[in-house]
This record gives C-alpha cells, sequence and structure tokens, in this order.
C-alpha cells in the first residue's frame, strides 16, 4: 500500500510538470498567433521574474489550487494588466480577494507559490552571515531618463564589482523600487537609491544582508 501510494505521488507530481510545460507551450502559440498579445506582453522570463517579485514583496498572494476556470470574459488580468479575451481561458483566482489571470500567467503564478512554499520556514528567518554591497547600476547619456530607463541590480563582489551576481533587470524606477522591496530594503534606503541614481548612473546600498528565502526566489 505504502509502494502504491508512493508511486501515485510520484506520478501526480510528475503529471503536474507536464501539464505546467503544456500550458507554456500553449501561452507561446497564442504569441504567435495574437500579434496583439505579442506587443502587449512581456517574456515568460520577464513576467516570471515580476511575479516571484510582487510574491516576495507581498503584492501578489500565493496560489493553492482554489481557481475557477472557464471561457475569457474581458476581465482583467492581475498578472500582466492585459484583458482576458473570449478566446482565451480565464482563470478566477480565489484568495485575500478575488482575481482573474490568463491560463499562461496563471501557471507562471502557480509554479513560483509551489516554490515559495517548498521555501523551510527556517530558512525565511535566518539572513546571510555576511553582508555584501548592493550595486545598481544605469546607462549614463544626455539621452537617458531614470524614471523609465532600465536598471542593472546585483550583489556581493569586490569594490570594483567583480564576481557580483546580478538579480535583475528592472524597467524604470516603479520596477526598480519593486525589486528592493522584495530583498527586504528599508524605505528610507529605497527613496535615496532612487533619489540618487537620478543624478548618478551608479549607487551602491553597503552591507546588505539577503535571507536565504530572498536568494531562492532569485533562482540563487
Amino acid at each position: 500500500m505504502t509502494v502504491l501510494l508512493s508511486e501515485s505521488k510520484a506520478r501526480c507530481l510528475e503529471n503536474r510538470k507536464l501539464l505546467a510545460r503544456s500550458r507554456l507551450l500553449i501561452a507561446r502559440s497564442r504569441r504567435l498567433l495574437s500579434p496583439s498579445f505579442e506587443i502587449s506582453g512581456s517574456s515568460d522570463e520577464n513576467l516570471r521574474r515580476t511575479i516571484r517579485t510582487r510574491l516576495a514583496t507581498g503584492s501578489l498572494f500565493p496560489v493553492d489550487g482554489k481557481v475557477f476556470a472557464g471561457k475569457g470574459t474581458g476581465k482583467l488580468c492581475s498578472i500582466c494588466g492585459m484583458p482576458i479575451p473570449q478566446g482565451d481561458i480565464e482563470h478566477e483566482v480565489v484568495g485575500p480577494t478575488t482575481v482573474f489571470a490568463h491560463w499562461d500567467c496563471y501557471s507562471i503564478w502557480r509554479q513560483e507559490s509551489d516554490e515559495l512554499a517548498r521555501t523551510p520556514q527556517q530558512s525565511r528567518q535566518h539572513s546571510v552571515k555576511t553582508p555584501t554591497p548592493l550595486h545598481i547600476e544605469r546607462e549614463d547619456g544626455a539621452g537617458i531618463n531614470p524614471p523609465t530607463t532600465e536598471y542593472a541590480v546585483s550583489f556581493g563582489g569586490s569594490t570594483d564589482r567583480v564576481g557580483t551576481v546580478l538579480l535583475g533587470r528592472p524597467q524604470g524606477l516603479d520596477a526598480l523600487v519593486l525589486l528592493l522591496r522584495g530583498l527586504g530594503m528599508a524605505h528610507g534606503e529605497i527613496v535615496t537609491a532612487c533619489q540618487a541614481l537620478t543624478e548618478q548612473p551608479h549607487y551602491v546600498i553597503p552591507d546588505v544582508s539577503l535571507t536565504p528565502a530572498v536568494l531562492r526566489r532569485f533562482r540563487l
């Protein structure tokens, strides 16, 4: 009986992986068939990074399977912000509030929620022992607009930034703020960093302690 139960669990896990993979392939096919979706949507990796950051900051709740699927009714997707047309499958997700999501958006959201649930509670409560500097960079030049330009956020390394690890490339200050919140930065530190980056292309937040839970969310 125990062997059968173990085999059933293993098969269920494998089926879930296959289902998630199928959903992503369907999503990519829809992007190829629908030019409007390609223009308005972002790549799977960018979408995944956004979901991961929102889960880390608490602006998006983890899903636990309470979802109802049906035909699209034009409601806005809470993940990408785009309407869900009638030709798509609409997921009604029940949580602290009821929200709606595209099939592919929900699939990635569910994967990231499962990954978050697998993070041990003890790891979420302890910090990395050695604080490291956090580097934030942007391009410099006359045509650069700090509120909308791309930033590179990395941590670790020496004073010349050799050996740093890239955490993300947020587009614009709003996305940068979300990422820094996900890293557990204090509000004052975030405000200071944003103000500095409007005047200079590189800013360092020294002695940042990242928890193992945060590192896992960023796949580190």
